[in-house]
């Protein structure tokens, strides 16, 4: 389109007016990021006196970080650097997150509720020492995580400085333990006949495949991904069992 200037973004917003108007979809070929954040937020509404959006933070596992706020000048920092852009309302500024704590995010997707007065920010967030939205070096500005990021914080603590006579860095350190542990729970786990016994098999699959994922590098968030990725696929493998790995399976549990 005619470029980044106010009277060429405007020009464009009216013309993407005039033809979604008629019923007419229309797409953005290569779009900058001030084309697109103009378009997405022209969606948007709020009531608030200070036009500001009220906007959710959250990781790909649609986990909430915290609460902050948009503008359109923001949304459009955001996707020009692809990192967490917001604006503070105590500075009176655009707030990229991370310059000064270096708790940095970077930006997967921004979507508008159903009302379209609300934002969201997929992040994944960073930092050198801890993995901090909060400024009390908490992931979330409610709390310590639990559960599968709560696992996930513990292992990794766990690779660094374990405690003495520590379990999970004994399977760190003994790969076929680790092997031998994961086949075994899984085995427990599709024998399970009831509700409780299932629940807690499947704790324990999930967290002897955690620790195998620390070793690998593998985050809780490239799961999420692999599995939004999968979800896309319009063919799909048959999923038969292969009676190589069956076998190889059996073997280690008959050891």
């Amino acid at each position: 389109h005619g470029g980044d200037g106010d009277e060429a973004i405007a020009k464009m917003l009216e013309e993407i007016g005039l033809f979604t108007a008629m019923g007419v979809n229309v797409g953005l070929v290569n779009p900058s990021a001030k084309q697109l954040g103009s378009c997405f937020m022209e969606q948007a509404r709020t009531d608030r006196v200070d036009g500001l959006f009220t906007t959710v933070v959250t990781t790909r596992l649609n986990e909430a970080l915290g609460l902050v706020y948009s503008s359109k000048e923001s949304v459009i920092a955001a996707l020009e650097c692809n990192r967490g852009v917001y604006y503070s309302r105590s500075r009176a500024a655009l707030w990229r997150k991370g310059d000064t704590s270096g708790h940095y995010q970077n930006l997967h997707r921004i979507d508008i509720d159903c009302d379209a007065d609300a934002l969201r920010f997929t992040v994944t967030q960073r930092g050198k020492d801890v993995k901090a939205f909060c400024h009390l070096n908490d992931l979330t500005c409610w709390g310590k995580p639990t559960g599968f990021r709560g696992l996930e914080e513990t292992l990794a603590k766990r690779m660094k400085d374990a405690p003495v006579g520590s379990y999970t860095k004994r399977l760190f350190n003994d790969p076929v333990l680790l092997r031998n542990k994961l086949v075994e729970e899984a085995q427990e786990l599709s024998e399970c006949v009831s509700r409780q016994h299932g629940a807690e098999e499947m704790a324990d699959v999930l967290y002897f495949a955690m620790v195998k994922a620390a070793t690998l590098g593998v985050t809780l968030d490239d799961v999420a991904v692999e599995l939004d990725k999968r979800d896309r696929k319009v063919t799909r493998r048959k999923g038969d069992s292969k009676e190589d790995r069956i076998k190889a399976a059996d073997a280690i549990l008959k050891k």
